[in-house]
């Protein structure tokens, strides 16, 4: 922003913004903490820049400075849109609400991006320890990850562009209306993926039958939370070894120690028994890959001493 400041204004706002920038500091972890349940993607407060304020003071709206709602603002970003929803009851219970903005359902055929927002105030408690901060209105922006990045994509074009373009304008327009369809979309992506059956996809189909065989073995709390990970991992053990999982089911039944065991994790449990019994096969099947051998799998099953130090993964 080119804005010509006066001296004269630059210095009565330097006393004000160096008070703001103690309450931004306060406001940016205060939001972090009372939002961190939704997992926000971002939480940022800020303070307006002296050149920004100048010029909004020229139109004329404001009597002074402090009547300015965003002296102050801070924008949280979420994945979801019902995160958003659930954020602005927080901070409506947190915060001293003066306004909010664009929190109800705008007009069906209106695909303007109605970003809501609060405009609050401090915590009394937070005042009586800085009450120069006691008339700072902050304004407050809860938004999507997908329109934060319209918005941070658009910007300094679309809003802060030297001339009007009613083609630029329409194209966001255009774009919001489409982001909001992704924002549900995503937010409900599992439902929507139900809509029609899954296909047979070979690749899939085997990997979820190794999710489904540890589900009938173990207990969910001793499975790892990413069990796509782990069902990779045990696709390439039981390819190298030149074991399906109808196999490896009944090989299971004969090795109850190793399945029971509490010093072993699943993957050990599976890797355990696949050196029991296809030792040899193993070996040549993993070929140029490495195996993590633990010492508790070396005190269960004796036979992985004899894995190559060549063919493990460094624990150094």
């Amino acid at each position: 922003m080119r804005t010509t400041v006066s001296a004269s204004f630059r210095g009565a706002y330097s006393d004000i913004e160096r008070n703001l920038e103690v309450g931004r500091e306060w406001l940016e972890a205060r939001l972090k903490a009372d939002l961190h349940e939704f997992r926000p993607v971002s939480v940022k407060a800020r303070v307006k820049e002296v050149d920004s304020l100048f010029a909004k003071l020229q139109k004329g709206d404001y009597t002074r400075m402090l009547d300015v709602e965003d002296l102050l603002a801070a924008r949280a970003v979420f994945l979801h849109p019902a995160d958003v929803k659930s954020a602005i009851k927080v901070v409506e219970d947190a915060f001293p609400t003066k306004e909010a903005r664009n929190v109800e359902a705008g007009k069906p055929d209106d695909f303007r991006y109605q970003q809501p927002h609060l405009i609050i105030g401090f915590p009394p408690s937070y005042i009586d320890r800085h009450p120069e901060l006691a008339d700072v209105k902050i304004e407050l922006q809860f938004t999507t990850y997908i329109q934060h990045a319209l918005q941070e994509s658009t910007h300094d074009v679309i809003y802060k562009g030297s001339r009007f373009s009613w083609r630029e304008a329409r194209l966001d327009g255009r774009l919001r209306g489409l982001l909001e369809i992704v924002d549900d979309v995503l937010a409900n992506i599992s439902n929507v993926a139900q809509v029609d059956p899954d296909p047979a996809y070979e690749l899939f189909d085997r990997r979820n039958a190794i999710i489904d065989f540890a589900a009938g073995v173990w207990d969910e709390s001793t499975l790892p939370s990413d069990m796509r990970r782990f069902a990779i991992t045990v696709e390439g053990l039981l390819r190298a070894a030149g074991v399906n999982v109808e196999e490896l089911s009944e090989m299971v039944g004969k090795h109850q120690d190793i399945v029971g065991a509490l010093s072993l994790n699943s993957v050990d449990k599976i890797l355990g028994i696949l050196l029991r019994e296809r030792f040899d096969e193993l070996l040549r099947g993993t070929k140029a890959r490495k195996i993590l051998i633990s010492k508790e799998l070396e005190d269960m099953v004796p036979s992985a001493l004899k894995w190559p130090q060549e063919k493990r993964v460094s624990f150094s």
